[in-house]
């Protein structure tokens, strides 16, 4: 059965807590060098699965700045590289923190990193400028099942990237994936308020498997496949982030900053391409403010600013969607 769309207000939702990932994820690593196999297992199954490919000093000291960072806020012991939590809470709103800044960038962009990356495109990669840093103690609050396509209109041939930068066993709650169900459309209710939670009986539950990731393994998951973080029931921080790879020659979507802006239009200064005007409207995917909710389109003059640094996705001159940068 395809999805093309799902409206069903009456709908129970997929909560994480209704996942069992009983299913392995397969490596991919034998078919690096093959990039018509390596394709075809990503759009038949959803998910491309890379073992220890990212080089080793580059990943240990991502690590490091990113524990060093946990350290700052008490989450760990300055210098513990296994990340043991301490049992202070996790501040809110650290996941696009300027304190991570330029953590991602710099692993995925060493040259040895990034010639991984081409591989799984097929030609020159760069990063989009959106990453979120997850640092999750025990028992964080879940996030929601979702497929990140849905949430990001108009970015077309861009890879989401997930990399575990410690030891991520099942029990400290890495990824699951609904494998194969990328075929399928988009599951996210629209009968429903933001997020839009997809249905309980929406996705095959024999569909769901995930893995132990190690410390260099890359998990890159198909926009339209359904998939979560599981909980963290171990006594260690959860250190990974989320980002995405595009064609350098085409990219989708670039990093500028608002200049100026009118009631249905927004000027920017967009890295690599210089000043441009684009119009928006309410089909427009905005997300300036905050990157997890839709701003409506007739407040657009209300939460715009001058400076503003975002993530700008175009169809020629209209504006498919705004969201605010994370640089990573």
């Amino acid at each position: 059965m395809t999805v093309d769309v799902i409206n069903r207000p009456e709908a129970d939702d997929l909560q994480v807590q209704d996942v069992v990932a009983a299913g392995e994820l397969e490596s991919c690593n034998h078919l690096l060098d093959d990039p018509a196999a390596l394709n075809r297992f990503y759009e038949d199954n959803g998910y491309i699965l890379l073992r220890g490919v990212f080089d080793p000093d580059t990943v240990a000291r991502a690590r490091d700045e990113m524990l060093a960072v946990a350290a700052q806020m008490g989450l760990v012991e300055p210098g513990d590289p296994t990340g043991r939590w301490t049992g202070k809470a996790l501040p809110a709103s650290m996941e696009e923190s300027d304190l991570y800044a330029g953590i991602a960038k710099r692993l995925i962009e060493d040259p040895a990193n990034l010639s991984v990356m081409e591989k799984v495109l097929g030609e020159p990669a760069c990063s989009v400028p959106i990453v979120q840093y997850r640092t999750y103690p025990p028992h964080s609050k879940l996030g929601t099942v979702h497929q990140d396509g849905f949430y990001s209109p108009g970015i077309q041939d861009y890879r989401p990237v997930w990399v575990s930068l410690t030891p991520c066993t099942r029990d400290m709650g890495g990824l699951a994936l609904a494998v194969g169900q990328n075929k399928r459309g988009y599951f996210h209710n629209v009968g429903k308020p933001n997020p839009f939670p997809i249905p309980r009986d929406a996705i095959p539950d024999e569909s769901w498997a995930t893995t132990d990731y190690i410390p260099g393994d890359v998990l890159i998951v198909h926009p339209c496949t359904p998939h979560c973080g599981l909980p963290n029931t171990s006594d260690r921080l959860r250190i990974s982030f989320d980002s995405r790879v595009q064609s350098a020659a085409n990219p989708s979507a670039v990093a500028g900053t608002v200049t100026a802006f009118t009631p249905n239009s927004v000027t920017v200064d967009a890295d690599r391409v210089g000043e441009i005007t684009l119009s928006v409207d309410e089909d427009s995917y905005l997300r300036p403010v905050n990157p997890g909710v839709r701003e409506k389109f007739e407040d657009f003059v209300d939460y715009m600013k001058p400076g503003m640094r975002l993530v700008v996705v175009r169809d020629g001159d209209r504006t498919v969607m705004l969201r605010r940068a994370a640089e990573g």
